[in-house]
């Protein structure tokens, strides 16, 4: 087996993208192989979801072996620069989210043309396209999205949930689909302390993502899979401000939790007595995003994300 890694042969090209008085910015893609079938990897739409899903990708590149590459890849790690220079979920050039601004627009703001730029990367034709989205710098979570017509790839990340996904015209993903690809989105990872291990996961999914498709020559070793589905999503949210004091730790997203447990608290901000409690909805509760740490929070801020259990 070659011992020569796909970190040592990838290929990274710049283009650059118009950010108004701000110059511009650098869309890097990265071109490993030529042959199909192709897959594209995205990470970093939102630009506070950095750097878990770009450390994946690194152990992905790191760990496989040029002598298993049989198709092509084309990688995006950071497809938001301006935001994820700022630790911000969008760009402060214009406040638009990358991931509701696509197919494109080559006149528009700093973000629908980053989405254009992004798009016709796509257009180029690919079998599969891998979102990579995370927790982020205030949370971490713990699922990932199956995808009507690409429903078998939801088990690959082999994520503790999957959770179905919108029908989004406007989103990379629903993009990809309307020009043919079969698609797949994980949220998975964020800062935590476990970040390594998150980044992990992430690796090992998307490399059986490759294998599956032919991109990569696996093993042929079928592995069980372990994700659950849930049901609809809902958020929990504080009704007042102040500041998050959490009892549930970074370990508990991706379990299932009891009804009534306590997840966290709102105390306030000056005498810390406690306001508001969070506690588990159902019965069995999947708990699907959680923030770890101390914050100071406003009303109606995401918090906690759950989701009741099919069975």
């Amino acid at each position: 087996m070659s011992s020569v890694k796909l970190v040592e042969k990838i290929t990274w090209g710049r283009e650059r993208v118009n950010a108004g008085a701000a110059g511009s910015t650098q869309l890097v893609v990265g071109s490993l192989g030529g042959d199909n079938p192709r897959a594209l990897l995205v990470a970093g739409i939102h630009g506070d979801e950095q750097p878990w899903a770009s450390m994946a990708i690194n152990k992905l590149l790191s760990q496989t072996s040029m002598s298993d590459l049989l198709g092509s890849m084309t990688i995006v790690p950071l497809a938001n620069p301006t935001a994820t220079e700022v630790d911000s979920r969008v760009s402060m050039l214009d406040h638009l989210d990358l991931n509701r601004s696509f197919p494109r627009d080559l006149r528009g703001s700093h973000t629908e043309r980053l989405a254009a730029s992004i798009s016709s990367i796509v257009d180029s034709g690919f079998d599969l396209v891998i979102d990579l989205h995370g927790g982020g710098s205030w949370c971490v979570n713990a699922f990932s999205f199956k995808f009507r017509g690409s429903e078998s790839f939801a088990e690959a990340f082999n994520a503790p949930f999957i959770v179905e996904a919108a029908d989004r015209h406007n989103t990379l993903t629903g993009y990809a689909q309307s020009r043919g690809a079969r698609v797949v989105a994980v949220e998975m990872g964020g800062r935590c302390g476990e970040e390594d291990y998150w980044a992990g996961i992430i690796a090992t999914g998307v490399k059986k993502h490759l294998e599956s498709i032919g991109v990569l020559d696996g093993d042929g070793e079928a592995v069980e899979c372990k994700s659950v589905p849930v049901g609809k999503t809902s958020v929990l949210r504080p009704s007042r401000g102040g500041i998050f004091k959490p009892r549930a730790g970074s370990m508990k997203v991706g379990t299932v939790v009891m009804e009534g447990e306590e997840l966290g608290y709102i105390v306030d901000s000056a005498s810390f007595e406690t306001v508001e409690t969070f506690t588990v909805p159902y019965a069995k509760t999947a708990l699907l995003l959680l923030r770890p740490t101390l914050a100071k929070l406003e009303q109606g801020a995401m918090t906690y994300v759950v989701a009741p259990l099919y069975k």
